[in-house]
């Protein structure tokens, strides 16, 4: 059997969220299905960045796609995007993974049309959703696919993401300058991470009066919402109490997370919200919105907080970075939900997919 998977999302040097999931499961394919000729498909311009198949895929068959729109590899007996691309013109079986639904959910506050996504759903024998808040958000928009759409969960690197030592803990306070305990919310800052929940709450909680700090790990803001935050901070007068940290290394992040007291997730919209799982893994406790797949990746263990409920959310973060006893409690439940969660387990559901689409 050859396969062909689309890899391009994957080729980055500090890949988050997409192509971290790709470079966790394409491994895990060709090692438990060796059998299987698995070509790695790369798009367009990205083709120069092959090299980088080095660091996750050495033994890698690089192909490539110089026109995104038709399929050149011959041979293939099934198709997969790991992202949200599929060949107008394909001969064989196309199956995508659905990281979202942002594009079709919000399409008026974010202005588009989320037109490739309906594209590619309408192009694709099989899709992979991410979570059943996903699939159902897929049957709401096309319920005839009902019997095309599975659902796999991402994985968790157990080897990186547990709980730390002091010796790493300690690292990473004198590395980032830590001075104080402090409360983290960790990922992109685009306006959908709703990181002025996490300012207000904090402003209004008894962890700033216990002397607790706020950090963001991740980067990206448009210059509009980066001065929106930096305004906030000054109104809310958490100038001293804020930090700003980009670019941070992916095997930074387990330390980080285990030296933070909670982690703060109040996004209005996630695809799946790997960083929660990971937290659960390095055995801190954490609190999430109520919008979109949080209740269901959190699966009840960290409280759950309307999105515009700032006293609520100030509550909840106080409770799970204040109360010891109940921070261990959710600790060992985060523990114990997160290692259910493993990416050998994703690459065998993605293989059964593949099969199901191929009888």
């Amino acid at each position: 059997m050859k396969i062909g998977l689309d890899v391009t999302q994957a080729l980055k040097k500090e890949g988050r969220g997409i192509s971290r999931y790709i470079q966790a499961v394409v491994p895990e394919l060709k090692n438990a299905w060796p059998s299987t000729s698995w070509k790695l498909c790369i798009r367009g311009s990205r083709w120069s960045r092959r090299g980088m198949l080095a660091d996750w895929a050495p033994s890698a068959e690089p192909t490539w796609l110089p026109v995104p729109s038709l399929m050149t590899v011959r041979g293939l007996d099934l198709f997969h995007s790991f992202g949200n691309h599929l060949p107008a013109v394909c001969s064989v079986p196309r199956t995508f993974t659905i990281h979202d639904f942002r594009a079709l959910d919000r399409a008026k506050e974010e202005n588009v049309t989320g037109g490739r996504l309906r594209r590619n759903i309408a192009r694709a024998d099989g899709i992979l959703c991410l979570t059943e808040h996903g699939k159902n958000r897929l049957l709401n928009y096309c319920p005839k696919y009902a019997g095309k759409v599975a659902v796999v969960p991402h994985g968790v690197n157990h080897g990186l993401f547990k709980p730390q030592g002091l010796e790493v803990i300690e690292a990473i306070r004198t590395k980032y300058s830590f001075t104080r305990p402090f409360l983290l919310q960790l990922g992109s800052w685009l306006p959908h991470k709703n990181l002025e929940l996490s300012l207000r709450a904090f402003s209004k909680s008894r962890a700033l009066q216990e002397g607790m700090h706020l950090v963001f790990v991740g980067g990206g803001a448009p210059t509009d919402y980066q001065k929106f935050l930096r305004d906030l901070v000054g109104t809310l007068d958490l100038a001293d109490l804020v930090h700003w940290i980009e670019q941070v290394p992916g095997n930074d992040l387990p330390g980080l997370l285990s030296t933070a007291q909670c982690l703060l997730q109040p996004s209005r919209y996630e695809g799946f919200a790997l960083p929660v799982l990971e937290a659960m893994a390095t055995g801190i406790p954490g609190v999430v919105s109520d919008a979109s797949c949080l209740p269901e990746v959190s699966a009840g263990i960290w409280p759950v907080v309307s999105l515009e409920d700032v006293e609520g959310f100030a509550l909840a973060m106080d409770a799970m970075s204040l109360d010891e006893a109940l921070r261990e409690k959710v600790a060992v439940a985060g523990l114990r939900h997160a290692a259910g969660f493993t990416w050998s387990q994703t690459a065998e559901k993605t293989w059964a997919f593949f099969k199901t689409v191929l009888v």
